[in-house]
């Protein structure tokens, strides 16, 4: 049985789905007014190991990562009123819609590369704003709201286990946000947050609401989003560490009390990522993206084995000496593998094979331990195992891992790396997935005709029994 180490509890739990044989997942995806940087990458890998590890525990995952493309405006951005979408966009002589979706295909470029597993729905937040005002009018119907003037504001005394998440004691904790700002000397207490806000003149992004035209606050975003897709109720909700407070605190109260239900029955955390000791930040240069990496030499799966080496609520210090290291493992890790590739005659049975998966298995279930998987690997690739038992235990492995253990294709000793193939960005990426859904309910006309839809945009898609479709560009 999968076990996960959850936030709020502060220990690991075992996973029981609360739909049978099905696992409801949400993760905060990225907000495009920029490239994605290597820590988040990291965090999207969390994302990635645990969907390939509730498979590998026979489960079905449903993914819901959401699109931040309206920008939230953080709180201390309030003043300037501008959020950092829209200074992106004018500085770029675009509109704000327009770099948004730039950003965003950017992003599913950067997932490919890292072969990431797609999710399931990629919720964009600008398309579910009615959704946001619902779960506001219900926290107002309930009376967990006060505002004036076009601001309304999460009274967070109304929220139940407030704290629980993020041990934020309230009168004691940070602030949700500055308070300096004249707009919020409405606010009762700092914890509190804004559900809604009063659009400003000339504001690209706003939306007509009981409160008057404006845009909703960040927080309720992923509420809505994810009880939508998911539910009230569902199992696992993922993140960077540096979202516990005041983000997810904060979603978690509003959907706790909108509901009644219990949101999220786990959070699961990575944890932050720094760069030569310090904190990433444009101004010390060393917010690096996977070009940042490429120009160095460094494939996104040498990145991606670089991040398994370490557990994922382990801090990672990202150094260029250690990425070279970890580099070179993963070739003499590819090379070991290939070497005997088409040897031996007893696919999966070689002596001692059995062992191995066992502690393969142990150690991804607990709490997706994937050092100690690697560990497993590495000594698999040095025991003298048959080929076709090295063969097969690759590709047991890679489905878990995905750093592109090299595996033989059925019929021929040549070996083969196992890198995902190219995909195709923005609507088309949509179609398939779309189409993998209909497939999955039965729905095969339509599936045909999405599969029509995606070779007249000059893709083949290529089907694996049990996965999600992959596209190949013709």
């Amino acid at each position: 049985m999968l076990s996960l180490y959850d936030t709020v509890s502060r220990k690991k739990v075992p996973l029981h789905p609360l739909r049978p044989g099905r696992v409801g997942v949400y993760t905060c995806g990225p907000t495009v007014y920029r490239y994605v940087h290597i820590g988040n990458l990291r965090t999207y890998l969390l994302t990635d190991l645990l969907l390939r590890a509730v498979r590998f525990a026979g489960l079905t995952p449903f993914s819901v990562q959401n699109i931040t493309d309206m920008g939230h405006m953080h709180e201390e951005a309030l003043e300037r009123t501008e959020d950092k979408v829209i200074a992106a966009a004018r500085a770029a002589g675009k509109t704000a819609r327009e770099i948004a979706e730039f950003f965003t295909g950017a992003f599913f470029r950067d997932c490919r590369r890292m072969n990431f597993l797609p999710s399931d729905v990629y919720p964009r937040a600008s398309a579910h704003v009615p959704e946001m005002i619902a779960v506001a009018k219900e926290l107002e119907r309930k009376g967990a709201t006060y505002g004036e003037g076009g601001y309304l504001y999460f009274d967070v005394t109304k929220a139940k286990g407030y704290g629980e998440l993020s041990g934020t004691i309230l009168g004691k904790g940070e602030a949700a946000g500055r308070t300096d700002g004249s707009i919020h000397r409405r606010k009762r207490r700092p914890e509190d947050f804004s559900l809604w806000l009063a659009a400003e003149p000339g504001r690209e992004f706003s939306w007509e609401s009981p409160w008057g035209v404006g845009w909703p606050g960040w927080h309720i975003e992923c509420a809505a989003m994810a009880g939508k897709y998911l539910g009230p109720e569902f199992d696992i909700h993922v993140g960077g560490a540096d979202l516990r407070f005041p983000h997810h605190e904060n979603s978690r109260a509003m959907a706790m009390t909108a509901t009644g239900g219990r949101f999220a029955s786990l959070w699961v955390h990575a944890a932050h990522l720094t760069v030569d000791g310090r904190k990433m930040s444009k101004s010390l240069k060393n917010e690096y993206t996977l070009d940042d990496l490429e120009a160095r030499g460094v494939d996104p799966m040498d990145f991606r084995y670089h991040c398994l080496t370490l557990h994922y609520r382990t801090p990672m210090n990202f150094t260029w000496e250690a990425q070279a290291a970890s580099r070179k493992a993963l070739a003499r890790l590819r090379e070991a593998f290939a070497a005997r590739g088409g040897e031996g005659t007893s696919p999966g049975t070689g002596s001692g094979a059995g062992e191995v998966r066992r502690r393969f298995r142990e150690a991804i279930l607990d709490d997706l331990n994937a050092p100690k998987a690697l560990a497993v690997v590495h000594e698999a690739a040095r025991s003298g195992f048959p080929g076709d038992t090295l063969q097969a235990l690759a590709g047991e492995w890679d489905e878990v891992l995905g750093i592109g253990l090299p595996v033989a294709a059925p019929g021929n000793a040549r070996v083969e790396s196992a890198r995902p193939e190219e995909v195709a960005p923005g609507e088309v990426g949509d179609l398939a997935r779309l189409r993998d859904r209909c497939r999955r309910e039965g729905r095969y006309a339509e599936a045909d005709a999405l599969r029509e839809k995606i070779s007249e945009a000059g893709y083949d898609v290529l089907d694996r029994k049990g996965e999600p479709a992959r596209l190949k560009k013709r």
